[in-house]
């Protein structure tokens, strides 16, 4: 291979490590797990600005992984 060749494969290789990781959601259901509190307090929270806003799809409602588990780590590290 030449060098120029190596150049580009170096080059695509960084861009494909610096590439964000696609956000993962969370469903009503899995998030009140993950949360541990009750669909009540999930709704009081979210309309308080107490909890991470919900990103609506069609009629269902996700929540993004890292938001869930950053109020979470904030939760329990006040405690």
């Amino acid at each position: 291979m030449s060098r120029k060749s190596d150049r580009r494969k170096t080059a695509a290789q960084r861009a494909a490590a610096a590439k964000p990781k696609a956000a993962q959601w969370r469903t009503t259901k899995e998030t009140l797990a993950m949360a541990q509190i009750s669909r009540t307090k999930l709704h009081k929270a979210t309309k308080a600005g107490t909890f991470p806003r919900p990103i609506k799809i069609g009629k269902k409602c996700v929540w993004i992984d890292s938001e869930i588990k950053d109020w979470t780590m904030k939760k329990y590290n006040k405690q």
